[in-house]
């Protein structure tokens, strides 16, 4: 709570709804819970800095700040950098012809908007859909229902279209490593199969000190939990210090993680749309 309003100050008093929010409460939770204030900047709040979203309205954050999110070279990035992008066309059909590759079927036009909109996120949520069916169909209410079903309990709720429905929950058992659930839905008996899920074994989360000391030797991780917007590089690519190698994306922010060493990519051990928790391996850079 301390934390939000002096980040606030400190970039500009600048302030707005998305990206402007969670740029500012982001940057301030990770300052926190790194222990090092602006030591792991986001792409948005790199963008902020370099008046991608439009000038300061009030004055600029200090040559400190700038420092702490871009280096010692800050200012020439400052220079070469500052101000609006310009924003390519974005050819319609290539892109469609690309969701369509991703989802195995034909895109409509809605879904090619939220895809142009959120990549990643979107591409989750029609897989989602498709396996589990149309979430606008069922209340919140039972969404976001906390500690699960009883059995024999009934849901009843009115859809989209006004039409009334009751589910009865029955009982579950196990067989072959999946579960199976009875349900009756508007009196037709249903039963739901799913895989259960094997228990991963625990292991100690990595530090922010620890990932940072990786990085040093060309040992990729994620800083923090995270879904892979984009992979940057491909086995056997050469990269240097400073080049982006992977994307990341936690909250709509995109943050680019970027090579410490000279070097070859080895390994790369995720793929674009996968979830990723803090300290999981990402890229392996044998250093030259």
């Amino acid at each position: 709570l301390e934390e939000l309003p002096r980040v606030h100050r400190e970039l500009g008093n600048w302030w707005s709804v998305t990206p402007g929010s969670q740029i500012l409460w982001t940057t301030a939770v990770d300052n926190v819970l790194s222990g090092e204030r602006y030591a792991n900047p986001s792409g948005d709040l790199k963008n902020l800095l370099l008046g991608r979203y439009g000038p300061f309205p009030f004055y600029w954050p200090s040559d400190e700040i700038y420092k702490k999110v871009f280096g010692p070279d800050w200012k020439k990035i400052v220079d070469e950098q500052w101000g609006l992008e310009e924003i390519k066309p974005v050819d319609l059909e290539a892109e469609k012809k690309t969701l369509e590759e991703k989802i195995g079927r034909k895109a409509t036009t809605e879904e090619l908007v939220l895809y142009l909109q959120h990549p990643t996120d979107a591409i989750a949520f029609f897989k989602f859909e498709e396996q589990f069916g149309k979430t606008f169909v069922l209340p919140p209410q039972v969404w976001f229902r906390q500690g699960g079903f009883k059995i024999g309990e009934k849901i009843t709720f009115t859809d989209y279209k006004g039409k009334l429905h009751i589910i009865e929950v029955g009982p579950t058992h196990e067989t072959d490593g999946k579960k199976v659930t009875h349900f009756t839905i508007d009196l037709h008996p249903v039963v739901l199969v799913t895989e259960i899920e094997e228990k991963k074994v625990a292991v100690t989360a990595l530090t922010r000190e620890e990932i940072d000391a990786l990085a040093q030797v060309g040992d990729i991780r994620a800083p923090f939990n995270a879904s892979i917007q984009k992979i940057e590089v491909k086995i056997g690519d050469i990269v240097k210090s400073g080049d982006v190698v992977i994307i990341i994306e936690a909250m709509k922010m995109q943050t680019p993680l970027i090579s410490e060493v000279e070097g070859t990519v080895e390994k790369i051990f995720v793929k674009e749309g996968d979830q990723v928790k803090m300290g999981d391996r990402l890229v392996l850079i044998r250093k030259k």
